[in-house]
C-alpha cells in the first residue's frame, strides 16, 4: 500500500523537476535610461512559425508580467532570442527586473514562462549611490555578462531537485513505516 502511495508522488515530482523554463539575460546588470542593450534567451517556443494555432512570439516588459512593454514581437529561433532594445529613458534609479513573456494561442501563459532578469538603472552621476539590492549580498557595478544559464546551472538545478524529491520520498515512507511498528507493538 505504501509503494503504491509513493508512486503518484515520484511521477509529480519527476515531472516538476523536468520542467523546462525559459531564462534571460541581458549584456550589462546596470543600465542608464535610454541605453541601448542586448536581451538574450532561452527555452522559449519557435511554434509560432506560419501558424495560427502556436505560440506568440516573446514580449519584453519591465516591472511585471503585464508591465510596461519595452520591445513587442520578438522573433524566436530555435528557442533562442537576441534583441537590441533601448531602455526608456523616463526610468527612475532603482532595482528592475526584466520579463519576457509568451502567450498560448489561447492567450494563457506559456509553460515555463516568464523568464526574468534583475538589473538596476543608474541615475544621473549626482544620484548614483543607490541602495544595494535586497536579494543579493553581490557588489553593486558592473559585473560579468556570463548569465546562469550559461554557466550549466540549470541541469545541476534539476539534479538536485529530483536527489531531494526522493529523499523526501524515502523519509516519508520510514515514517510511515515507524508510525505502523508502533501501532502493531501497542495492539492498536
Amino acid at each position: 500500500m505504501m509503494v503504491g502511495a509513493m508512486l503518484p508522488l515520484g511521477a509529480v515530482s519527476t515531472a516538476w523537476a523536468c520542467a523546462s523554463l525559459a531564462t534571460l539575460s541581458m549584456d550589462s546588470k546596470v543600465v542608464t535610461a535610454g541605453d541601448e542593450v542586448t536581451v538574450t534567451g532561452r527555452g522559449f517556443s519557435d511554434a509560432h512559425a506560419g501558424s495560427t494555432s502556436g505560440d506568440s512570439l516573446v514580449t519584453l516588459r519591465t516591472k511585471a508580467r503585464n508591465g510596461p512593454v519595452v520591445q513587442d514581437n520578438v522573433d524566436v529561433t530555435e528557442g533562442r532570442i537576441s534583441q537590441k532594445v533601448r531602455m526608456p529613458s523616463n526610468m527612475k534609479s532603482g532595482y528592475y527586473v526584466m520579463l519576457a513573456t509568451q502567450t498560448k494561442a489561447d492567450g494563457t501563459a506559456r509553460a515555463g514562462t516568464p523568464a526574468r532578469y534583475a538589473f538596476r538603472v543608474k541615475g544621473t552621476a549626482a544620484a548614483q549611490s543607490v541602495a544595494p539590492s535586497p536579494w543579493s549580498n553581490a557588489p553593486s557595478g558592473p559585473t560579468s555578462s556570463a548569465s546562469v544559464a550559461d554557466s550549466g546551472f540549470g541541469g545541476q538545478t534539476l539534479l538536485v531537485g529530483g536527489i531531494l524529491s526522493l529523499t523526501l520520498i524515502a523519509a516519508g515512507s520510514v515514517l510511515v513505516g515507524r508510525k505502523n511498528n508502533q501501532s502493531m507493538t501497542l495492539g492498536v
